[in-house]
């Protein structure tokens, strides 16, 4: 996908985002000159140093870019998301204890229940 054509666009901050994105590097639309402006910047040993861009169509911009040695970035290959063959998950509900049997909770001793019913201890005086 290139930018759409043209020296005046509607939506300049979108274009501007994608080719920053695609080229990282930074990228401005100079409204009073009417032109796409990019800066190549490049480490301080090289011999070539830092270089201004422009260009007048998106296109162009990136003809010249190219030009200056600037590789877009790849895009990440994103894989389609493979079917599941399970069902979509049942909203969770609370789990049920059976009240007796082995699976029961666990309850505390006869003799721990029988004291309880009489004796009743508040937690102040623990």
């Amino acid at each position: 996908m290139t930018a759409p054509p043209g020296p005046v666009h509607g939506d300049t901050a979108a274009v501007t985002a994608y080719l920053q994105r695609r080229y990282r590097v930074p990228v401005w639309w100079d409204g009073r000159a009417a032109m796409w402006m990019a800066m190549v910047l490049r480490p301080t040993a090289h011999p070539a140093g830092d270089e201004a861009v422009a260009a007048a169509t998106p296109a162009e911009l990136e003809r010249r870019l190219a030009t200056a040695g600037v590789r877009p970035v790849p895009q990440p290959h994103q894989n389609p998301k493979p079917k599941s063959a399970r069902r979509p998950a049942v909203p969770s509900r609370p789990v049920l204890r059976p009240v007796h049997g082995r699976h029961a909770a666990p309850r505390p001793p006869w003799w721990r229940r029988l004291v309880g019913a009489f004796i009743q201890l508040d937690d102040d005086e623990w």
